[in-house]
Order: C-alpha cells, then structure tokens, then sequence
C-alpha cells in the first residue's frame, strides 16, 4: 500500500513535464532558463537531456534579484 502511495505522489510531480528526455538526469536546487520572449523562468527540480545539458543556471537567476 505505501509503495502505491509513493508511486502516485511521483507521478502527480512529475505530470508537469512537458516530456522526459531519452537520457534523463535530475539536478536539484534553484536554477533559471530564459524562455523565448526573454522571460525568466525558475525552478527547484530540473530534468534534462544528459547529452544536450542543462541550460538553466544560478547565474540567470541574478536577473531576477535586478
């Protein structure tokens, strides 16, 4: 029962992606994107291609502090 309780939570975080990469990593802690119209986005839980990276870093998010 526990176990089908965990795996529901999982999937409620994990319904926000849009879609998972063929090589998938996680990397936590606050990271920033620019979107397209320049915007900044923000987040704690990040999943990316292992092989294209992470665009998102600590460094975008000083934009949002100006």
């Amino acid at each position: 029962m526990t176990k089908t309780i965990i795996s529901i939570i999982v999937l409620a975080f994990l319904v926000g992606c849009s879609a998972i990469p063929e090589n998938p990593r996680v990397s936590f802690g606050k990271k920033c994107s620019t979107t397209v119209e320049n915007q900044v986005a923000y987040s704690y839980v990040w999943l990316y291609n292992k092989e294209s990276g992470l665009e998102a870093d600590k460094e975008t998010c000083k934009k949002l502090e100006n």
